[in-house]
């Protein structure tokens, strides 16, 4: 496992991805900050800047994971990889905590900026914490989404084209579970159906909106960025989590006996 990960961590900065994606993150969280520092001090909020760099998932982490094993069919070493003598389950691992490392790696300016609003005489609250562990939870859960899609494709682009629509449905399920909602109580008033009285309308359709949102990730772990602590949110992000670098390593394992 460690030699996959050192390939996996090693080979992003071997090729520009590593760096692009460091860069990029490195410009946006520095252009937030100084936005917040130029106002006063005190305005500086280091759970805000958290908050705004996780809405470049559904860019940065396509990118990060398309290549985790598509660009193993592309430079045609999959099938060293499938006959090589760890366990798939060893490969899969690896290259997941390699991507994630890299995602923990591009927090550090986040922490630079945390020491200048110290020395600044500013304050890092506790929900700075929160949002830090909130954005890891979440890398965690949508690199192993990215590591399907490349498990899953031919090739990087369509990786990344998959990922990422992935990525920008659960960015927006919240408010497709809203307008799903409000066409769910419009039917239901317009046909009649059931008799049901306003009151049951109305709650019929928030029980819809609330059924969806219980997957949304982004509001199941907001309550980190509020700097509280619950276990429930961590368990469905690890649980599925788990389950999709399950599904990469079965899709991984059949082609495996299927090279042999």
């Amino acid at each position: 496992m460690f030699a996959v990960f050192k390939r996996e961590f090693l080979s992003y900065f071997r090729n520009p991805v590593g760096w692009v994606a460091i860069s990029l993150i490195g410009l946006i969280s520095g252009y937030y900050f100084t936005k917040m520092l130029t106002a006063t001090v005190s305005n500086v909020d280091i759970s805000q800047e958290i908050d705004f760099l996780r809405s470049f998932f559904i860019i940065l982490i396509p990118i990060i994971t398309m290549r985790l094993f598509a660009e193993e069919k592309r430079n045609g070493t999959d099938v060293l990889l499938y006959t090589m003598p760890f366990s798939m389950k060893s490969a899969v691992l690896g290259k997941f905590l390699a991507a994630i490392s890299l995602q923990a790696l591009m927090l550090l300016c986040v922490f630079f900026h945390m020491i200048v609003t110290i020395a600044l005489s500013g304050f890092v609250s506790p929900a700075a914490w929160g949002a830090i562990f909130a954005y890891m939870v979440l890398a965690a859960l949508f690199i192993s989404i990215g590591m399907l899609t490349s498990a899953m494709t031919e090739n990087q682009i369509m990786s990344a084209v998959c990922c990422f629509v992935i990525l920008l449905f659960l960015n927006m399920l919240s408010s497709i579970a809203a307008s799903l909602s409000e066409m769910f109580k419009s039917f239901l008033k317009f046909t009649h159906l059931f008799g049901l009285s306003d009151s049951a309308i109305y709650s019929a359709g928030e029980n819809l909106r609330k059924a969806i949102v219980w997957f949304d990730p982004y509001d199941k772990t907001s309550c980190f960025t509020s700097g509280v602590f619950k276990i429930v949110p961590l368990i469905f992000c690890l649980s599925f989590t788990f389950v999709f670098s399950y599904i990469t390593y079965r899709v991984l394992e059949k082609k495996r006996w299927s090279q042999s």
